[in-house]
């Protein structure tokens, strides 16, 4: 099969970049076609994390949506032979299942999927999405942990603004060491409760991962929680924990993107002044406090313009799912709304498919905290509180928290000329939506032309 078809309609993979990848940061997904001073130092390819240890002997990979021919032609030719686990929902199984029996038909093709094993995760509650995107990549120099935005397609990796964090090396070790890494990280697997995940746990044992410890795990499982352990209450406690409250204050803004938005309620009091108020903690000489006044709360999201002009015009808004039934429940969301900017990183034409939620002083110049994860903004993702006190969460998800070095109180904006500071994937300070700016909806018809002399839907070929 020749690189163009199986890449899908010919489109070429972007070249390697031969960077040296850091834990204590997290990086962009490289463009096709991207100049290179939007790319170096800041971005990844697929390849160049599948390329970091020599050939790959086994692999886990976590997603919702996974074209399988895509990802196999990803792997590198001395990597081809390990087991390849694919966790995704029961749906997108059958899905892939599908396509393998199809392929079986062929003797020539069939050999390929030999190595692969799908493994469906039950969702037990409606509307529910198995939605995490990680990889474990295990070699003979050990294992890394990846933690991403994108699902396992060609576009996602390589035509949106999308985040990746990969651990430093963990090295197989006769007496592994631990930490709240390991622990958290196990923790969320074993709850999926199936005998992959369980031996995926029982390989990380073998390993030493004392040493990851640049970020926090924030996960989200399925259920009715009564403890802190997922959704925002996981977030809240790590963040009235470490967020020192004499320098970050009320006046820190709160600000988030997201590439999706889910039905929060008739007003902002429904559910995300909760979800505020768990983004502003943080603790005071020890003590966890709140505070009496909320914080800005300003959401990144494209506009139908931004979709319009975006390098792939509008068909890049079918990854941006935010429909106009719910839109209209909540017409209040308007006031939090800004435009997606990232003239520094060149990406102010790349639709975003990429989450983060932050805490940002009120000059721009220090970070508190930045979390990277594959949450929209949604009650599905992040879960909701009962009266009796628990959470109750529908989907999968997991993300990664960096918050300051030891000693240090907040991050300074990423400079590319020290590669210090924390990067942030969009511009600042965040511009709202004016009057007359409308966010994208993609069940809506536009009539007026894309950058590519398209109407939405686009009609098929």
């Amino acid at each position: 099969m020749s690189e163009s078809s199986s890449l899908g309609r010919g489109k070429k993979r972007p070249k390697t970049n031969k960077i040296s990848i850091t834990s204590d940061r997290w990086y962009f997904t490289r463009v096709t076609g991207h100049p290179s001073k939007f790319t170096d130092h800041v971005a990844v390819s697929f390849r160049d994390i599948l390329q970091q240890d020599g050939p790959i002997k086994r692999s886990w990979q976590f997603s919702f949506i996974v074209d399988i021919d895509w990802l196999l032609e990803e792997y590198p030719e001395e990597s081809r032979e390990g087991p390849l686990f694919i966790f995704v929902g029961e749906k997108e199984a059958k899905t892939i299942r599908s396509t393998i029996n199809q392929a079986k038909k062929s003797k020539v093709l069939s050999a390929r999927y030999a190595r692969v094993i799908v493994v469906p995760v039950a969702l037990p509650i409606p509307f529910g999405t198995h939605h995490t995107k990680m990889m474990v990549l295990e070699s003979e120099k050990g294992l890394r942990v990846v933690i991403h935005t994108a699902n396992l397609v060609f576009d996602d990796w390589n035509t949106k603004t999308q985040g990746v964090w990969v651990s430093p090396l963990c090295p197989k070790s006769p007496s592994s060491g631990i930490s709240e890494f390991y622990e958290y990280l196990t923790m969320y697997l074993k709850s999926y409760k199936l005998s992959a995940t369980d031996m995926l746990c029982r390989v990380l044992s073998e390993c030493d991962m004392s040493h990851v410890n640049q970020v926090r795990l924030v996960g989200s499982v399925p259920g009715s929680h009564s403890n802190r352990n997922y959704g925002y209450l996981r977030l809240h406690s790590l963040l009235s924990q470490h967020v020192n409250g004499d320098i970050v204050r009320p006046g820190w803004r709160i600000v988030a993107n997201c590439s999706s938005i889910g039905t929060l309620g008739e007003s902002k009091a429904s559910w995300l002044d909760d979800f505020i108020d768990a983004l502003q903690a943080v603790k005071t000489d020890g003590l966890s406090v709140s505070s009496d006044r909320r914080s800005l709360f300003q959401l990144l999201f494209p506009s139908v313009d931004m979709i319009r002009s975006s390098l792939e015009g509008y068909i890049g808004g079918g990854s941006v799912p935010y429909s106009l039934k719910v839109h209209l429940k909540q017409p209040w969301l308007r006031g939090c709304l800004c435009h997606w900017k990232s003239q520094e990183w060149g990406r102010s034409r790349v639709v975003p498919h990429i989450k983060t939620y932050s805490r940002i002083s009120p000059d721009m110049r220090n970070i508190a905290w930045l979390l990277l994860t594959s949450a929209n903004l949604s009650k599905a993702a992040w879960g909701t509180k009962s009266n009796a006190g628990k959470s109750m969460i529908r989907s999968y998800e997991l993300g990664v928290l960096f918050l300051p070095p030891p000693g240090t109180n907040t991050f300074s904006p990423y400079d590319p000329v020290t590669a210090r500071g924390m990067l942030l994937p969009y511009s600042l300070p965040p511009q709202s939506y004016s009057k007359t700016d409308k966010p994208w909806l993609w069940d809506v018809h536009y009539d007026e032309l894309d950058a590519h002399g398209n109407k939405w839907p686009i009609d098929p070929p």
